[in-house]
């Protein structure tokens, strides 16, 4: 698909920054997990709240790509149906898709932004034995979707344009 306008800059940035944490975060996990194997066999317990630490931690392993995955269409994606349609359709398509994209994106934005918020207004932590704080998990969600569904948004936005300078040009 050809782009009509390039995403900004700023969101290039973040992206690949958020995907970076990302793998960094997998080996911090792989990393914790070995060392908790390690104490389990050699000394015969785990490491405290590793498991808490690891939950939370992969949380955020499986969102901070999201956006990523997006720009570079590395996402599972089916438009054998889409591509054999006439562009006034896909048009009509790229309408609803972003109209689709807004008001889910909005929904669960507003969603959790509303548990963001709850969360740090209740002091949530995890049930473990460290009591670690879910906040940024939260927030990271928060991000990640953000920045997905903005991402999503100005993809199908420019879908619906080259499409229409398409249909110009005929």
């Amino acid at each position: 698909m050809v782009i009509v306008s390039p995403l900004p800059r700023p969101v290039y940035l973040i992206s690949s920054s958020l995907s970076i944490a990302s793998g960094v975060l997998i080996l911090f996990v792989a990393g914790l997990t070995v060392a908790d194997v390690i104490q389990r066999s050699v000394f015969g317990k785990s490491i405290l709240g590793t498991m808490e630490i690891s939950t939370l931690v992969l949380v955020a392993i499986a969102f901070l790509g999201l956006a990523s995955a997006e720009i570079d269409g590395r996402h599972v994606s089916v438009n054998l149906l889409e591509s054999t349609l006439r562009p006034s359709i896909r048009q009509v398509l790229c309408v609803i898709r972003l109209l689709l994209i807004l008001g889910i994106g909005a929904t669960l934005v507003w969603g959790l932004v509303h548990s963001l918020t709850a969360s740090i207004a209740r002091s949530e932590t995890t049930n473990g034995i460290l009591k670690i704080s879910i906040w940024p998990a939260k927030l990271t969600l928060l991000t990640s979707f953000s920045l997905y569904f903005f991402v999503a948004a100005f993809k199908s936005y420019n879908e619906f344009n080259f499409l229409r300078l398409q249909k110009v040009k005929e």
